[in-house]
């Protein structure tokens, strides 16, 4: 009874991402500097972005992975018994601040407002808001924060979740993917994005830009 209703929960959201996105991202990574360390991937799936993690990047690191779903969990601790993976939902799951040297994954999107985390319950972050805040908190500073994400939280109207993350990250990166990336592997067509987050460092002057705001972008299929 507990795996299928964890089950009922969690496959709404569980688009996992292909091979190709993650050797990509991981190639990003590497031009960032990223060369391994402490990793930190919510929702990690039954764990492909530790899989992929390439060679030189995975001798110096240190995985934890946390997955909402009694069975994928069970899948990745059978993969990769090696590593610090957790059977845990993220809301309540304590981590510390300032720890890992990289979040990486792909969170699930839903438009739920997390209210269960005290933390961050004054927020009103919906799902994958919360994955962002949450996870940019639990990086070091100085380390990266890369997500795949709905093509909304950069597009949104409602900037607040963006705020939150200018306010603590320098934005790095940010590729839009076709809406087809996730057809083949996960069975569905939706825009999403990859961002990668540099966390300020304190004290420290950051030249980067304000992006949190939007412009109106005419295309041919409509605004």
């Amino acid at each position: 009874p507990e795996e299928i209703k964890t089950a009922a929960n969690s496959t709404q959201f569980a688009h996992y991402t292909s091979a190709p996105v993650i050797r990509s991202i991981y190639r990003a990574l590497e031009k960032f500097g990223f060369a391994g360390g402490k990793i930190l991937e919510p929702g990690m799936g039954v764990g492909h972005f530790f899989g992929l993690l390439p060679d030189l990047m995975r001798g110096p690191s240190v995985y934890t992975g946390i997955e909402y779903d009694k069975s994928t969990a069970s899948i990745a601790k059978y993969l990769y018994p090696n590593q610090n993976v957790l059977h845990a939902d993220y809301t309540k799951q304590k981590l510390p601040n300032d720890f890992f040297d990289l979040a990486i994954g792909n969170p699930p999107f839903s438009s739920t407002k997390i209210l269960v985390d005290p933390d961050y319950k004054k927020y009103r972050f919906n799902l994958h808001e919360y994955f962002f805040a949450k996870s940019l908190d639990k990086v070091r500073p100085g380390g990266i924060l890369t997500f795949i994400t709905s093509r909304y939280t950069m597009d949104k109207v409602d900037d607040k979740a963006r705020a939150y993350l200018m306010d603590r990250a320098d934005l790095i990166g940010a590729i839009r993917l076709p809406q087809t990336a996730f057809k083949e592997n996960a069975g569905t067509e939706v825009v999403t994005d990859v961002l990668f987050f540099r966390k300020k460092i304190p004290g420290e002057e950051t030249p980067g830009k304000r992006w949190s705001e939007l412009k109106e972008v005419k295309t041919p299929e409509g605004p």
